[in-house]
């Protein structure tokens, strides 16, 4: 994918969390990497999510400098995803958020994602990671390398007390997970507050699910960009 169309489909991943209700106004940060070059496009750290787009996102380089853009990330969004792209050279996109039933899990002293709980967990099945402890220092590489490390092979790390990062070959993939994920969450949180024994499926079933390719839903991104396209073109400026 050239440059311009993965302008237009990372400033389309931040319109569509401002929709979805999964963003925090101008905080946390989504990030894509550059084909055949060591260069990532970057959420520029003073815009609103709604107001992403392609001309506004920053190009940094991968020893952290800004390439090009106006203004810069926010303070902890090149140190946290660098060090990930260095040791995930599968990857081609980093999200990371802080949305309501994802983030509310990480606060649970003891209950974990449980991806045979639904349809839609499943998907995650074998792919989620947990950084068990608040991650610090802040601000540095240090950071980045610890969330790194015990992000490992995964797709998805859930980070205490912190939020959620979802790892991804194509915004494809992580936008429809980041939904799919807090959907799940969101499930998972209300079936607790049910009081009432929850019935995992058969881990037969969660493994082919989690088989599938990009979450079951490969066309979601496409679909949310004629969407956009209908009521908020200049996301492609």
């Amino acid at each position: 994918m050239n440059e311009t169309a993965l302008r237009e489909d990372l400033a389309a991943t931040h319109r569509i969390f401002a929709i979805e209700g999964l963003s925090e106004g101008t905080w946390t940060h989504f990030s894509c990497r550059l084909e055949a070059a060591d260069r990532y496009l970057v959420t520029p750290g003073n815009t609103h999510f709604s107001m992403v787009s392609a001309s506004s996102l920053l190009l940094y380089s991968k020893e952290g400098q800004l390439l090009s853009g106006s203004g810069e990330a926010n303070h902890d969004a090149v140190p946290i995803h660098l060090p990930i792209y260095e040791r995930r050279p599968d990857i081609g996109c980093i999200l990371h958020f802080h949305s309501p039933y994802a983030t509310a899990l990480t606060v649970l002293k003891a209950t974990c994602f449980d991806t045979r709980l639904s349809q839609t967990a499943a998907y995650f099945h074998g792919k989620v990671a947990y950084l068990d402890r608040y991650a610090v220092p802040r601000n540095n590489s240090d950071e980045g390398v610890e969330m790194a490390e015990a992000l490992g092979p995964h797709k998805v790390l859930f980070m205490k007390n912190h939020g959620v990062l979802i790892a991804a070959s194509s915004l494809a993939d992580a936008s429809v997970s980041a939904y799919q994920l807090e959907r799940a969450c969101q499930l998972q949180l209300l079936s607790l507050a049910s009081g009432v024994e929850t019935e995992p499926m058969d881990t037969v079933y969660a493994e082919l699910l989690a088989g599938e390719a990009c979450n079951g839903e490969p066309g979601y991104l496409a679909g949310m960009k004629r969407l956009l396209d209908a009521t908020q073109p200049d996301y492609r400026e």
